[in-house]
């Protein structure tokens, strides 16, 4: 696939719809330069994210290490094991998502997965940088996640890879529901012949005479 053809997914979380971010959160997408391919609103249900948050110890292994070295740098300690760790966070999101809307999204572009991430934040709120979605939009954090009992609401999920993207894209769209456009803003960001005053290009065609 060419790069400037690579896709993310994205999803608008509950919370996010319930605080009227939607459109917030389009237009930052928007404002990088990336093309909406694909949108729709969806009632996840526990099938769609038992797809999307496996049921496999790599994925278990994954959150829970990135939750123990979040706690250590805050000066926590926790003992549990990162797959036990793993789970729990799993059974949470699961009961917590499925029957809440969700607005899922295709977002592509150049370098669509990196510059998707970075515009969404850091997955833990209270570390995002100010600018990102998370960053500007919530007070959530780890430590209050755990306190209310509640998985860390985050506004926005983003895919972490190409693949992770592409297998999560098949889970909530049909390949039909994916429309190939033309988009003016393309031209601009990887194009090389736009924009040149008539005049200067008059002038050049004088001298080639």
């Amino acid at each position: 696939m060419p790069i400037r053809k690579e896709r993310t997914f994205i999803a608008v979380k509950s919370d996010a719809i319930q605080r009227h971010l939607i459109g917030e959160i389009i237009q930052r997408f928007e404002r990088r330069g990336m093309k909406l391919v694909a949108c729709k609103l969806v009632v996840p249900t526990a099938e769609h994210l038992a797809q999307q948050y496996p049921d496999a110890e790599w994925w278990y292994r994954n959150v829970g290490e990135k939750t123990l070295k979040s706690r250590r740098a805050k000066g926590i300690e926790d003992q549990r094991d990162p797959i036990e760790i793993g789970k729990w966070v799993r059974e949470m999101i699961i009961k917590d998502i499925q029957g809440k809307p969700m607005l899922a999204m295709v977002w592509q572009g150049a370098h669509a997965v990196a510059l998707g991430r970075k515009t969404v934040g850091s997955t833990n709120p209270l570390d995002a940088d100010v600018g990102t979605i998370r960053g500007d939009f919530t007070v959530e954090s780890y430590e209050l996640a755990d306190l209310l009992e509640h998985p860390v609401r985050n506004l926005v999920h983003a895919s972490g890879s190409v693949e992770e993207a592409e297998k999560e894209i098949a889970i909530y769209f049909k390949k039909e529901e994916i429309v190939d456009y033309p988009l003016v803003t393309e031209e601009v960001l990887y194009g090389a012949q736009w924009g040149k005053v008539e005049e200067f290009l008059a002038r050049e065609a004088k001298k080639e005479k």
